[in-house]
């Protein structure tokens, strides 16, 4: 009996089975983490995937096929020192060097000789899974492979995310995701986000004709990007109102925040004793993949310690080198740890972060209150809107040394506001009626079972901006109203001219 089930569930996942690409040719490892999640679960439903990536398994995993792409690790190693420069300034700085990076990763992928194989060997795909992130010229694969591509924007529902499908965004409420401002906004504050948000559009404008050269250079008659756009079948945002504010969506962008996190499981034995055995608990510190904390300078890395030394809990601190000079009895240090399992551990007191949406999600998934030290990017805007929601506390790198982050660690690990705040944002992050795993993968199937659906697709985005926001007709009604002030002008003038020449005649005679 049994056997008869198991055979009838086989043949029907293999029967809707679909081939599956996933190109993410980022070499940032939080954007990778998101696709590799993703599409393990579709591996784990019965589908045949493909991942092409700087990041390939170190272990084999059913269903799942990698293509190495060399040299873009390589590539943005070379480049690390700019994450440490882009802490420095206004919302704009760093983004000439975002773009230099994310232009030339795009470039090494479409002139890769892996991917040049994938072309020839004549594979077909239903749907292709792509990282989206300042890389337009990489939906010329879905025009390739005759595929609907499906973008997962890993930094949320921001203005990357919103154009490409057509997804209104007002910028008098929604705040620009370099902007560390409230949704409830100043006057003064709305008119930055309005001045920031058209200069990325201007930005974006002169990114997409980088990408449209690129196009034009590898690729003969190449399409257009807008034409690429009906490639785009729908976007997967990284976002949930639980840590975003409230915006809206268009049917075709789809808000999977959190789909990445898992249940934390049992830590390696050291690191379970060392968790279990901490009366007081125990202080989590990371910077993230790309933001190294052997990056930061010396004299900041003592005064952390300095800090840390005063404290009666065990700390974890993600530190990239075998050695720190000076490190007190109650800090461990380690290359890597087990983030999501050390964050789900009921021993966890407090996690200091740099901010990144990825690491800000997963402390939310677990309740756990948030140090934040933004560095650059969006972790500017994710650490306001946390301590906006009540559960994190801001520190910023150049204001950062023992003083102020003994203040900050007193006032988070004895107020115990911050836990309580945490907790309630968990709640609505966990209630819902689909997890945000389940709901990526139903509308992945989806859009392979309705061919791309195109009916979620919005007019919107096949629209020029001047249209979109209605400016043509705004000024052609401008004009009609000064034409019709003009001619009324010109009317009334000459009725008062031929009264004032009657009266002047009137009076001659």
């Amino acid at each position: 009996m049994w056997s008869k089930v198991i055979l009838f569930v086989f043949f029907v996942n293999y029967g809707n089975s679909a081939n599956i690409l996933g190109l993410y040719f980022h070499a940032g490892k939080s954007h990778h983490i998101l696709g590799e999640m993703l599409l393990k679960e579709l591996a784990r439903r019965g589908h045949n995937v493909t991942m092409a990536s700087p990041f390939p398994l170190k272990e084999p995993f059913p269903n799942y096929t990698d293509i190495h792409l060399t040299g873009i690790l390589e590539d943005q190693i070379a480049r690390e020192s700019m994450f440490m420069k882009m802490n420095k300034g206004h919302a704009l700085v760093g983004v000439n060097d975002v773009l230099e990076l994310t232009r030339a990763q795009t470039e090494l992928t479409l002139n890769h000789t892996e991917m040049a194989k994938l072309l020839k060997s004549g594979t077909k795909f239903d749907v292709i899974i792509i990282d989206w992130f300042m890389n337009g010229a990489i939906l010329m694969y879905g025009k390739l492979f005759n595929a609907p591509i499906i973008p997962i924007a890993s930094h949320g529902t921001t203005h990357l995310a919103n154009y490409i499908v057509g997804n209104p965004a007002p910028p008098s409420y929604i705040p620009n995701a370099m902007l560390p401002f409230p949704p409830n906004m100043t006057f003064f504050q709305r008119m930055v986000n309005g001045l920031v948000t058209i200069a990325y559009n201007v930005v974006g404008h002169t990114n997409a004709k980088y990408h449209q050269a690129l196009l034009e250079k590898y690729f003969e008659n190449a399409p257009s990007l807008d034409e690429l756009k009906d490639t785009v079948a729908l976007v997967l945002s990284n976002g949930h109102y639980s840590f975003e504010s409230p915006r809206p969506f268009v049917p075709n962008v789809i808000p999977v925040g959190g789909f990445h996190v898992q249940k934390a499981r049992k830590l390696p034995t050291d690191l379970q004793k060392y968790m279990d055995e901490a009366k007081h608990g125990v202080v989590y510190f990371s910077l993230g993949s790309n933001m190294k904390s052997v990056l930061l300078p010396k004299e900041k890395q003592q005064q952390i310690l300095k800090a840390f030394a005063k404290i009666p809990h065990k700390v974890l601190w993600k530190w990239e080198d075998d050695n720190l000079e000076n490190k007190p009895d109650n800090v461990l240090i380690r290359k890597w740890f087990p983030q999501n399992d050390i964050l789900g551990h009921p021993n966890l007191k407090l996690f200091i972060t740099h901010g990144g949406l990825l690491s800000t999600i997963e402390a939310l998934h677990h309740g756990v209150p948030v140090l934040g030290i933004p560095i650059f990017g969006d972790q500017k805007a994710n650490i306001p809107n946390a301590v906006s929601s009540g559960y994190a506390v801001q520190l910023e790198l150049a204001d950062l040394d023992e003083a102020t982050l003994t203040k900050a660690l007193d006032e988070i690990l004895t107020n115990p506001k911050y836990q309580e705040n945490a907790k309630k944002r968990s709640q609505l992050l966990h209630d819902q009626p689909m997890s945000p795993m389940d709901t990526a993968v139903f509308w992945v199937e989806h859009v392979i079972r309705h061919k791309g659906a195109p009916h979620l697709r919005n007019l919107g985005s096949y629209l020029p901006w001047y249209q979109y926001l209605m400016l043509d007709v705004a000024l052609f009604v401008v004009l009609f109203l000064l034409v019709v002030v003009g001619i009324v002008g010109f009317v009334i003038r000459k009725i008062c001219g031929c009264c004032c020449q009657r009266k002047s005649k009137e009076k001659r005679e």
